[in-house]
């Protein structure tokens, strides 16, 4: 085994988590900027520093850390870090130890989890948050390794989209064959989490094996977590599917 284990009741951890990364997290961040895409850090998943206080807000582990760093000068600054329980905790008291109150209507696209009872007690296993830091790290890890092997793929930035619950990018793999490459939760596709290609039109050249999704290939966590390498498998996955989308 390469990965600490999937709670036994991960579809139901991997929804709470989903909804504490849209309305906490990115509701935190899009106060700031109107953006709510996000970065993978380890042992969970957090804002960038955003606003005049470069306020960073992250899970990792069971814990919300709030973080803000405030001052211009590097021998006068201030530097806070308050850190919340998640478990027991509700969507709304995270929300007001950050300092604002959660939107119902808040938007990050057509699959948004809604807010549900910002009041409700949560239960959340910290076992979560560390898989799937190390799973969004992974990928990002092996998609920057396989991307840098192109010298002539314009890639966008990698970044972790609550909506679909993933980190991607999207690039060239040639000129006029453009695809997405990423590592998602898991959702109605597949209950575990697992890496990407995904295609923006319908060829699918190379081997029909490699293609296991209808919107591409995938290789899932059960997969990785008996290679012997598997930061060097997910990578090999990723070369292979550019390699065939470049033929």
């Amino acid at each position: 085994m390469n990965f600490a284990a999937l709670p036994e009741n991960w579809t139901e951890q991997r929804d709470t988590a989903q909804r504490l990364v849209t309305h906490v997290l990115g509701q935190a961040r899009f106060r700031h900027d109107h953006l709510f895409d996000l970065v993978a850090v380890p042992g969970g998943v957090g804002t960038p520093p955003v606003g005049p206080d470069r306020e960073r807000v992250r899970i990792a582990g069971g814990s919300l850390f709030i973080e803000r760093v405030v001052g211009d000068n590097v021998r006068r600054l201030t530097a806070t870090t308050d850190i919340v329980t998640i478990a027991g905790n509700s969507i709304g008291g995270l929300c007001a130890a950050i300092g604002f109150e959660p939107d119902p209507d808040f938007w990050v696209g057509g699959d948004t989890p809604e807010l549900g009872d910002p009041d409700e007690p949560l239960q959340f296993d910290s076992a979560t948050a560390a898989v799937l830091g190390d799973w969004f790290l992974l990928g990002q890890r092996a998609i920057d390794e396989a991307v840098a092997s192109i010298p002539d793929a314009a890639a966008s930035v990698g970044r972790v989209w609550p909506e679909h619950f993933d980190y991607g990018i999207d690039l060239d793999a040639k000129a006029g064959v453009r695809c997405n490459l990423g590592a998602a939760a898991g959702d109605s596709f597949s209950d575990q989490p697992y890496l990407y290609v995904g295609p923006w039109d319908d060829a699918r050249p190379g081997p029909a094996e490699y293609w296991t999704a209808p919107f591409g290939a995938t290789l899932t966590f059960a997969e990785l977590d008996i290679a012997e390498s598997p930061l060097g498998r997910a990578t090999e996955f990723f070369l292979h599917g550019l390699s065939y989308l470049r033929m």
